[in-house]
């Protein structure tokens, strides 16, 4: 997907240049795995200021400032390296309102394969470190860390530090919301009591509030067109879209947009895969922008299409009456309740009142294809904060025989389309003398909007935190360190790479849709059928049990006499969390 399929479609088309014969090349899994890059390892040093409330305890656990550097593993050549570091750039504030921020980030060049895009495209990265610092700075003032995540929310109306406002957050709403639904409080202190009465054994629990931004953040992007065709004889509905079903739904959910809009059961409409002959220039299905902004071309070709019949229909009744139009089927005006998906009898023959209106239509050569490139709104503020590095700092800063450009060309960033604003807890229990780690529960409370279809929409959920779970649990790259081949990857199936299974799920598992009616912040007009992205946004949210294992860490070595301050990275693996615990014969 994205960039790395060019390794496999490049050579499989010089075979087929050389052999003037078609070529169908499939990889081994372990060359697959060597060869295709994985998401960015990144590396995160963090400076926090927190107040304490020594002059004023009202302000006890406000961050007062939080400076980043980060860096970036690119991997031996570029591939779309400084994309992701966009996007960490410009989500790396959380969903946190910090006064004073700075964020700095350098993309390093090494020896390894070439990193690319994954779903969530770095912001699991970026939130890690982000919220590893608050994690450490509310225990620095012995401050419940809920409470300092709490306190520095956004509200409605704030600005980012990359200046876009934030005129429909509701964040705090979210987090209420999820507090009540995971029964937060007393599972806190069930979790506290349970570790002042186990030694070996600890649980932790976390929550945590996400802000993702929606978009490409390139405005020439921001785009989508459709294809409408209706066939007159039966009425069916022909659909072409650039959009890419990966079994994310869009298929189906672009059908009942359609049938939406035209009032057409799903029977009759049928989406084509999407095909460039027909609708050329499609943006990537990528950014969960796959449904909302090819949903978005089709609801408004079909829009077009309805607002032309509809004329039709009112032309057709002024030229003749009403006794004529009920004849002949097409009168939707005296069926309120269905409209044209009414079933009628014409000739002893039960037909929908929409095929003998584009049956009709179709006669008086009125037009019954449609297509239309749909500009998707929000997104098209340039972010004026976002700032590059100059060509003296890339010159002072050149690697011995890598060449610098001699001009930069300074990149473009455009604001978000819109937010989504979710929150999850999650509950795990550790075995100290093993590091293993059980989780017992989650609790996920996802900002759908308005949800087109709430089925699918929790699978996602569901599918991307237990992927999430994955990456900051279980999913360690391992490369070689010495020899010739320094730098190669040695974790190349999963007799050494670990991916999560049956037992990363969580024993209890919660997904709600926040009622969006439990807010009174007004909706985003931009948001398609007031619904919103589902694609990245929960895998973030496995962030949680990434810090439900640190909490339980520290619990062990609290207890034992050791600092509660101490690094782990990501993933949190058996062995990661043992040298964590620093637990002694």
């Amino acid at each position: 997907k994205t960039e790395q399929a060019k390794f496999v479609a490049a050579a499989a088309a010089v075979g087929a240049t050389a052999s003037k014969a078609p070529v169908r090349l499939v990889m081994p899994r372990d060359n697959d795995t060597s060869l295709i890059g994985k998401r960015h390892p990144y590396y995160g040093q963090y400076q926090i200021a927190i107040d304490d409330g020594a002059v004023d305890p009202d302000n006890r656990g406000v961050i007062r400032g939080m400076d980043f550097n980060l860096y970036g593993d690119g991997g031996a050549f570029y591939d779309c390296s400084f994309v992701v570091a966009n996007c960490i750039q410009s989500r790396i504030d959380g969903a946190y309102r910090v006064d004073n921020f700075r964020s700095t980030l350098d993309v390093c060049r090494t020896n390894t394969a070439p990193n690319t895009a994954f779903r969530s495209f770095g912001d699991v990265q970026g939130k890690l470190i982000t919220e590893n610092a608050i994690d450490d700075a509310a225990y620095a003032i012995g401050m419940p860390v809920d409470q300092v995540r709490e306190k520095n929310l956004y509200r409605q109306n704030d600005v980012t530090p990359f200046g876009q406002a934030l005129p429909h957050c509701y964040i705090r709403d979210v987090w209420r919301y999820l507090k009540d639904k995971a029964d937060y409080k007393n599972r806190l202190a069930s979790v506290e009591k349970y570790n002042a009465e186990n030694t070996w054994r600890k649980r932790g629990i976390c929550i945590l509030p996400v802000k993702y931004g929606s978009g490409y953040n390139l405005v020439q992007l921001e785009q989508a067109s459709a294809l409408v065709s209706i066939y007159a004889t039966d009425g069916t509905v022909l659909i072409n879209q650039g959009g890419v079903d990966m079994g994310q739904g869009l298929v189906t959910k672009i059908e009942q947009i359609a049938s939406l809009i035209l009032n057409v059961p799903m029977d009759y409409i049928r989406i084509n895969l999407p095909n460039t002959e027909i609708t050329p220039n499609p943006s990537s299905t990528g950014g969960s922008t796959g449904t909302q902004y090819n949903g978005l071309a089709v609801k408004m070709t079909c829009e077009r299409v309805r607002d032309r019949l509809k004329a039709f229909a009112e032309d057709i009744r002024k030229e003749h009456d009403d006794d004529w139009c009920r004849e002949h089927g097409i009168d939707f005006w005296n069926h309120p309740e269905k409209g044209w998906a009414t079933e009628v009898t014409i000739n002893d023959k039960q037909t929908l009142i929409w095929q003998n209106l584009v049956n009709l239509a179709y006669t008086r050569r009125v037009s019954l294809v449609e297509a239309f490139n749909a500009k998707v709104p929000g997104g098209e503020a340039p972010i004026t904060e976002l700032t590059y590095k100059t060509l003296e700092q890339c010159q002072s800063e050149a690697i011995p025989g890598i060449p610098v450009a001699a001009t930069l060309v300074p990149g473009a960033f455009d604001a978000f389309s819109g937010f989504t604003y979710s929150g999850a807890c999650t509950e795990i229990e550790l075995d100290v003398l093993t590091g293993e780690v059980k989780i017992l529960r989650a609790d996920i409370v996802y900002d759908m909007g308005w949800s087109i279809n709430p089925a699918l929409d929790i699978g996602q959920v569901e599918g991307a935190f237990i992927q999430g779970t994955g990456y900051v649990m279980t999913e360690k790259l391992v490369f070689e360190t010495e020899g010739e081949e320094k730098g190669r990857l040695n974790t190349v199936n999963t007799w050494r790479y670990t991916p999560p299974a049956t037992t990363n799920i969580p024993l209890e598992f919660n997904v709600y849709l926040f009622p969006r009616d439990a807010s009174d912040v007004p909706e985003n007009p931009n948001d398609l059928l007031s619904a919103k992205d589902v694609g990245e946004p929960p895998l973030v949210l496995a962030n949680t049990v990434f810090f439900a294992i640190k909490a339980a860490v520290r619990a062990s070595r609290v207890e034992r006499g050791l600092s509660g301050l101490f690094q782990m990275d990501a993933p949190a693996t058996v062995q990661e969390i043992r040298n964590a615990l620093e637990v002694t014969i």
